[in-house]
């Protein structure tokens, strides 16, 4: 997995190293990063407002071996 470029990594925040994370893109080119926390939990936004500086619900993605789907 490549990790995050610094310019996305400041545009998001904790997000872009979040295992939560999931990066969906529409069929006009718009990318937006989904919280799959939203879910399960009516605490956390579906689309969080970014750049996300403190979350109760962050989970290192690389600590928990997932990755981020193309």
């Amino acid at each position: 997995m490549t990790p995050p470029s610094s310019s996305r990594r400041s545009s998001t925040g904790l997000c872009a190293s979040c295992r939560h994370q999931r990066i969906v893109k529409n069929t006009r080119g718009s990318v937006f990063s989904m919280c799959e926390r939203s879910k399960t939990d009516d605490r956390f936004p579906k689309y969080p407002r970014l750049p996300v500086l403190e979350c109760v619900g962050y989970e290192d993605r690389a600590a928990g071996g997932a990755t981020e789907p193309d």
